[in-house]
């Protein structure tokens, strides 16, 4: 079978071609799909409550302050609550930026938090992969420990490509994404069937 987590079971140069881009495929979009819900949806969310409590509020105070600066005079209390609310949009416009900024902050540890876990399962599940590939090959000791850093090397990579891109990071983190691919090329490359021609079923 290409896909399962059980060490034991071969893997061909095809099967790990295809585990690698498949998960690749998988865990970036996770990556995207979570970085955008915790970097835009909720802090827009967040913060347009936050808005719009700030327009209430500023609303509610300026038409009492009207009230009381009236003191028994006539009271247009239609033009005061629009004057208040015009107020209070104006002031929740001021605030605006200042409020979807903490937004973001706010959410920003709970993105890369989501992040690393994504990079953790898919270079989890790489490894597992390479790891199987390496038996086959009848890679052993020091052989297995390239293949295992360029599947974490490579898997952080795609994890954290939104975060990189957003930060303008991308292009000084790309000799990670290279190394990752250069150091699973004898994994990639290796003869098959060696490992159970040679009885390698050692897994450490």
């Amino acid at each position: 079978m290409t896909f399962s987590t059980d060490l034991t079971k071969p893997l061909s140069r095809a099967g790990l071609a295809i585990n690698l881009v498949l998960l690749t495929v998988l865990f970036y979009v996770v990556s995207v799909a979570s970085y955008h819900y915790m970097t835009v949806t909720l802090p827009h969310q967040g913060a347009a409550h936050h808005t719009a409590e700030v327009a209430e509020q500023t609303a509610a105070q300026t038409f009492e302050k009207a009230k009381k600066a009236a003191k028994g005079k006539a009271f247009d209390e239609s033009a005061a609550q629009a004057q208040a609310k015009a107020a209070g949009e104006a002031e929740a416009k001021k605030k605006a930026e200042e409020i979807h900024h903490h937004a973001v902050e706010g959410w920003a540890p709970f993105a890369v938090f989501l992040l690393i876990l994504s990079a953790v399962f898919f270079a989890g599940f790489l490894s597992v992969a390479v790891q199987r590939r390496a038996n086959d090959a009848g890679l052993l000791g020091f052989w297995l420990f390239p293949n295992h850093l360029g599947a974490w090397l490579f898997a952080g990579f795609v994890a954290f490509y939104p975060f990189l891109s957003a930060h303008g990071l991308r292009n000084a983190w790309t000799p990670a994404f290279i190394a990752g691919l250069v150091l699973l090329l004898p994994a990639l490359l290796s003869g098959e069937g060696k490992g159970s021609a040679d009885h390698g079923h050692d897994h450490h």
